[in-house]
């Protein structure tokens, strides 16, 4: 393996083949470090070129086995496997008294009970703050045809308020001439 080859993988190239090396998939990956899954996998193929390795798999395992070479080695028992993965959290520290609980307002919790969506959270555009389109299958298929029926019913008041524009003109002309 080509040590320079590897030197010219960014930060975030490595983080995205931690995952990969870790199991977890481009959804999880991009949840944990807060990017889109068509960005992790875009980064993966770069990777993946950069190593010249034949698949992530492989890309992955070049990182693990250079990582590990340039890592100092831990001093473990024998019989034991040593470190923990970056990607496990660790234990929590003892709590001794319990806040109350923290709720997002408009996290939708699978409690079963689900709080109704105000109106302006159904109208098909992005509003301040939202990063994609939250709204539900069943609302992005009603809004099609509302929107052709709304479409079309404002042509046609268009074309009435045309109509009725010309005949005014038409009778303003009589009368004057």
């Amino acid at each position: 393996m080509d040590e320079p080859r590897i030197d010219r993988l960014s930060n975030r190239h490595r983080d995205v083949l931690r995952g990969v090396a870790a199991l977890r998939k481009s959804k999880q990956i991009a949840a944990d470090l807060g990017i889109a899954p068509g960005t992790v996998d875009g980064y993966i193929a770069e990777a993946v070129r950069i190593l010249g390795a034949t698949d992530r798999g492989e890309a992955a395992c070049m990182l693990a086995q250079h990582e590990l070479k340039a890592s100092p080695p831990l001093d473990t028992p024998p019989g034991q496997f040593g470190g923990q993965s970056p990607w496990v959290v660790s234990s929590p520290q003892t709590v001794t008294e319990i806040a109350t609980p923290v709720v997002e307002p408009e996290a939708v919790h699978d409690t079963g009970i689900h709080t109704p969506m105000s109106l302006a959270g159904l109208l098909p555009i992005r509003r301040a703050g939202q990063r994609n389109n939250d709204l539900p299958v069943a609302a992005r298929l009603l809004w099609i045809p509302a929107i052709a029926v709304i479409l079309a019913v404002g042509f046609g008041m268009l074309a009435s308020g045309l109509k009725v524009l010309a005949e005014l003109i038409e009778r303003l002309g009589h009368l004057s001439g």
